[in-house]
């Protein structure tokens, strides 16, 4: 019985030494070198003791974070005092819901050990927690000596000598700004949400007894997904966002290059307007001063030299995720942004490149005197397969992306002496174009006459073009109106593409003292006609 005692009393003061030391360490933990700081009350029960805290506890129960903080998940809650508090509006929900989740975050996080430190909010946005000398600051405002380090049974508690703003991001400003309603009905109709019910958490019920949820949803916006995601707080964009009258101007000037065949032709048409409006509207850096850089990227991998030009008469504000600026006008130059040159590489297979009586192969330029002049510094090489004149030998090259407008098409080669430095030969070549007609019918392998028109009759053959030797040759194929655009998205069939360029060697077998039947060809290129 004895020996059972003392066993009981060396388990009951193993027991007071570990809390004890578990204390110690709680103390130690959140800075705590009073009593006064630790409560055994969860966080909104102990908000509820402090008469200072009474308008930020009716805030939490408007939101239903009074819920949230009763439970015993961790939470750190920066708390505005009364007087912080005293000119918001409490009615106005939505204002009240951004402070609330403005001054709460998951886990803890006491004074002791901060010098300076980004908290991740329940809103998503940042907030600097941080040593100022004499104390401590969040979100610049001071946090309350001797009431701060609350250790509540679920988190702790900061008292702040006042409230930090919620500050919006790019995508939230397109949402309030005035003036953005062009630009802010086209993004915001793309956008789709979707309730989580597994990420949410339930914080009680309503009076109908159902369950009421701190929810998560799940945004996606197929837009913001290729531009940028300007909805979010771990990224920083600059964004030149057009007013109304911005839109509507730009969007005059440029619909005409998207007219779409089909039943939803009209609609499509406008899509692609919206787009190509947007789609060079956001840079993924920081652009405080735009005078100060000499070119940008934006998101959708357009470069703008001398950028400064684009900000002109533009309003700055800065905001959580980078800056926005607002412009009257969209000052885009058609060749930068969304008129460009169409380049078809040689060697580029991917939109299902084809042949006819003729191998392929990619060479490389690397060591030759042209290598300089070459583009990418490879080029195709179509060599026959055959004799015969009655089967010459062809590549066709699928052109993706034209607009409805004119463009000049051309046809670079690299000589035959890019191979053999000894082969001064040039090529005879002929030229048939595919394209989506007027009237909606695909035209294929019209051909170019002596004059490089297109022709479409029964019978008609095209004129024989040559190159120059010993140098690269731009050879002008066409001008040519597109009456449709034909746009290409990646994953689109490569039958989807309707404009083609037939490349046809014209030399005969008796003509290869004079010209090479192998032809090589660097790329096919579409230059806007402005």
């Amino acid at each position: 019985m004895k020996k059972k005692i003392i066993y009981i009393f060396i388990v009951l003061a193993g027991m007071f030494v570990f809390f004890t030391s578990c204390n110690d360490e709680w103390d130690k933990h959140y800075g705590v070198n009073s009593i006064m700081n630790k409560s055994e009350l969860n966080l909104y029960s102990y908000m509820q003791s402090q008469p200072e805290l009474a308008t930020f506890c009716q805030m939490l129960k408007i939101t239903g974070y009074d819920s949230i903080l009763s439970k015993p998940s961790t939470y750190t809650v920066w708390a505005p005092v009364n007087s912080a508090l005293a000119s918001v509006n409490i009615t106005d929900t939505l204002l009240v819901s951004e402070i609330v989740k403005n001054h709460i975050s998951r886990f803890s996080y006491p004074t002791s050990g901060i010098s300076s430190k980004v908290i991740f909010m329940l809103d998503k946005k940042f907030v600097v927690f941080k040593s100022t000398g004499t104390g401590y600051s969040f979100g610049g405002k001071n946090i309350i000596l001797d009431k701060s380090n609350v250790a509540a049974s679920n988190g702790v508690l900061h008292f702040l000598d006042g409230y930090v703003p919620y500050t919006t991001n790019i995508w939230e400003f397109i949402g309030k700004a005035q003036g953005l309603d062009s630009l802010r009905t086209y993004l915001y109709s793309q956008s789709n949400y979707e309730f989580n019910p597994e990420a949410s958490v339930e914080i009680g019920t309503n009076e109908f007894g159902q369950a009421v949820y701190d929810s998560v949803i799940n945004f996606t916006n197929p837009i913001l997904s290729k531009i940028g995601a300007i909805y979010v707080e771990d990224s920083v964009y600059t964004a030149l966002l057009p007013n109304n009258a911005a839109w509507i101007k730009a969007y005059n000037k440029i619909k005409n290059n998207y007219k779409t065949l089909g039943a939803d032709g009209a609609n499509q048409q406008r899509l692609n307007t919206q787009f190509a409006i947007v789609k060079n509207l956001i840079f993924k850096t920081s652009v405080n001063n735009p005078s100060a850089i000499d070119s940008l990227i934006s998101t959708s991998g357009n470069v703008f030299k001398m950028p400064a030009y684009l900000f002109d008469n533009s309003t700055k504000n800065e905001l959580s995720n980078g800056y926005a600026y607002v412009t009257d006008s969209i000052r885009f130059k058609a060749e930068d942004s969304y008129q460009q040159k169409i380049i078809i590489e040689g060697e580029n297979s991917s939109y299902g490149r084809s042949s006819l009586y003729a191998n392929l192969f990619l060479r490389s330029s690397l060591g030759s005197a042209l290598n300089a002049s070459v583009s990418g510094n490879k080029f195709l090489v179509v060599e026959p397969t055959n004799v015969s004149i009655a089967t010459p030998n062809s590549v066709t090259f699928p052109i993706p992306n034209t607009l409805s407008g004119k463009y000049n098409i051309y046809c670079v080669f690299a000589p035959s002496s890019i191979a053999n430095s000894d082969d001064h030969r040039s090529y005879k070549f002929k030229f048939y174009f595919s394209y989506m007609g007027s009237n909606g019918t695909q035209v294929t392998d019209a051909t170019i006459d002596s004059k490089n028109a297109v022709i479409v009759k029964a019978g008609a053959i095209s004129a024989t073009y040559s190159s120059k030797p010993d140098i690269i040759s731009k050879v002008f194929v066409t001008q040519f109106t597109f009456p449709y655009c034909n746009l290409y998205n990646v994953g689109d069939a490569a039958s989807t593409i309707t404009t083609k360029l037939r490349v046809e060697n014209a030399s005969k077998i008796t003509e290869s003292v004079l010209f090479d039947r192998t032809l090589r060809i660097d790329y096919v290129i579409l230059e806007p006609v402005q």
